[in-house]
């Protein structure tokens, strides 16, 4: 015998928040034990009954949605929150995740489908259609894809000297000397190698190089 869940629904649209409430409470096991059309309400009354899931409509104004899931998640982690939304809102899926929700229905999917994924809520688990999954897996690949690694950018064979310079514990104007340059060149150079790896300060330009095998061995 399936151990029973208790649901809360949260949903501004009163004939889907109606709706799923009926279906859900004629479910063996399911226990509807409240509902509210707006997220201010649906926080003080999961407070009050305490939930196992909560499920709540993304499409609510204001991204009250999200705002309760956050919430919830921050107050009340033990409440699994899945969200209902809709199709190819990739970015709002991410979103939904990043807040604390544990699962995502699409509102055209069909209702056994939103029946196991509160199930696998229950069990601490996420239930993922193939079609969830791939969009995004090519989310996570985007979002990678935009951020631009290191190991890409290129320094100039000079930038490279500089920074085997600072490794040797050098001045700007011991690099000067050594290497017969004005010392406000070494300055320039060092502004550009930071600059162009995003780096804060002379030990993290020593340690990319380090971590690169830019540095001449001793």
């Amino acid at each position: 015998m399936k151990e029973s869940v208790s649901v809360f629904i949260v949903d501004d649209n009163r004939l889907l928040r109606e709706g799923l409430v009926s279906m859900l409470a004629e479910q063996e096991n399911f226990v509807v034990v409240g509902a509210a059309a707006s997220g201010r309400k649906a926080l003080e009354k999961i407070k009050e009954l305490r939930p196992e899931v909560a499920l709540i409509d993304i499409g609510m104004p204001d991204k009250d949605g999200i705002e309760v899931t956050q919430a919830l998640y921050q107050d009340m982690p033990e409440v699994k929150v899945i969200i209902l939304g809709m199709p190819d809102l990739t970015d709002e899926i991410m979103a939904c995740i990043e807040a604390g929700a544990v699962g995502y229905v699409l509102k055209e999917a069909s209702f056994d489908y939103l029946v196991e994924t509160i199930r696998s809520a229950q069990r601490g688990e996420t239930f993922c259609s193939p079609r969830m999954a791939a969009s995004l897996f090519s989310r996570v690949a985007e979002l990678s894809g935009e951020q631009i690694p290191q190991s890409s950018v290129r320094l100039t064979p000079r930038e490279v000297q500089i920074i085997n310079q600072v490794a040797d514990g050098l001045s700007n104007k011991e690099i000067a000397q050594k290497l017969s340059i004005e010392l406000q060149t070494v300055k320039n150079h060092i502004h550009n190698i930071l600059d162009k790896l995003q780096l804060h300060n002379r030990l993290e330009a020593v340690q990319y190089a380090r971590e690169r095998k830019l540095l001449k061995k001793k």
